[in-house]
């Protein structure tokens, strides 16, 4: 019952520019905005290149599935599931809640915010940003 309500916080969203900003790097980084992108040998889709892993953590995190393997090509459906498990991490590893850790949670997984591997994805998150 409390993921319900924090989901429909986080759906409603504060419409930050910081974030609205952090989201479409995301999809520029993952799929050059493109909702029908579909990586085959990661099996990621839509314009955030969702895993099913992923998908079934999001369904985990809310206590129900929300979510099914035809929303990732959705992006405002894609854009919830990033929403959620950014944040759901965030909260978990009580770390600050900056468009870095965002970014390599969502390239890393749960732990990826301390992933040497995560970070050149942060440098391309941040270009995609214009340098922010």
């Amino acid at each position: 019952m409390r993921y319900s309500l924090m989901l429909l916080v986080l759906l409603a969203g504060c419409g930050c520019a910081e974030e609205r900003t952090l989201w479409e790097a995301i999809c520029y980084v993952e799929s050059s905005n493109n909702p029908e992108a579909y990586n085959e040998s990661e099996q990621a889709a839509g314009v955030a290149q969702i895993r099913p892993i992923c998908l079934r953590d999001c369904n985990r995190i809310v206590g129900y599935p929300r979510w099914t393997m035809g929303d990732r090509y959705c992006p405002v459906k894609a854009e919830q599931m990033f929403w959620v498990y950014t944040n759901h991490y965030i909260r978990h590893y009580r770390l600050e809640d900056t468009p870095e850790n965002r970014a390599r949670i969502w390239n890393g997984g749960p732990t990826g915010w301390k992933k040497q591997a995560t970070i050149k994805y942060w440098v391309k998150i941040q270009n995609a940003m214009g340098g922010k």
